[in-house]
């Protein structure tokens, strides 16, 4: 990527966290906080707890909108077997395996349990279970139980920072290793902007996560992927 790109882009950035766009995205920064109080894959009751954790008083868009209800599923799931989802789970938050290797045997688990369930259950009307959503949930479990390394993912998402901040390559397909990757390396532009983390600890709430978040860099894309930079 380009440096000057990367610094103009913050400097856009240092005045962007202040305005009611960026603040709607706050609800995330809750999730997490309360993933990280209530999550526990050992739990006795992994629903309930699971339950507890995916969860905002504000907003709840980033995982309920519309025909879009993973939560319900999983929730039903849960409940029918936790077992194997708690495997499952387990799984993928094992950090000494490969990234992507987790990543798609999640979805693929989480599939292969909706399909039985249904089978199991041919009268229950629970809607998909949208976890074969471009890693939009799954990203959100991975920043709920690592908060400093993962942030929510989408391919378009990644396609664009790599379009506007000048990247050599932009990949042409789902890619979650190499959007982590570079959530690693802008967050040392980001740590460095004194401006930015000024203002970034002044808009966190009460109710938000509050320690290092990749959570920072995942909005400064957000940024970049709404703005027109090249008018500033």
């Amino acid at each position: 990527m380009q440096v000057p790109k990367i610094d103009a882009a913050i400097l856009a950035f240092q005045d962007w966290i202040l305005t009611d766009e960026a603040l709607a995205y706050l609800p995330l920064w809750e999730t997490q906080k309360n993933w990280q109080t209530h999550f526990n894959v050992e739990a006795k009751d992994l629903a309930e707890s699971y339950d507890l954790a995916l969860d905002s008083k504000t907003n709840r868009r980033h995982y309920r909108r519309g025909g879009y209800d993973p939560k319900r599923a999983m929730l039903a799931i849960m409940r029918w077997e936790p077992d194997f989802v708690r495997e499952a789970f387990r799984d993928l938050f094992s950090e000494d395996r490969d990234l992507e290797g987790r990543v798609g045997r999640f979805g693929f688990y989480i599939n292969e349990l909706f399909n039985r369930f249904r089978d199991a259950h041919p009268k229950d009307r629970t809607p998909s279970h949208n976890h074969d959503d471009d890693y939009n949930m799954v990203s959100l479990y991975l920043m709920g139980q690592y908060p400093e390394k993962y942030a929510p993912y989408s391919t378009a998402l990644l396609q664009t920072i790599c379009e506007k901040l000048g990247a050599k390559t932009v990949p042409p397909a789902a890619d979650f290793a190499r959007y982590t990757k570079l959530l690693q390396t802008l967050r040392g532009f980001l740590l460095k902007d004194e401006l930015v983390m000024e203002r970034y600890a002044a808009a966190l709430r009460e109710s938000d996560y509050q320690e290092e978040s990749a959570l920072l860099v995942w909005w400064f894309f957000k940024m970049v992927e709404k703005e027109d930079l090249a008018a500033d």
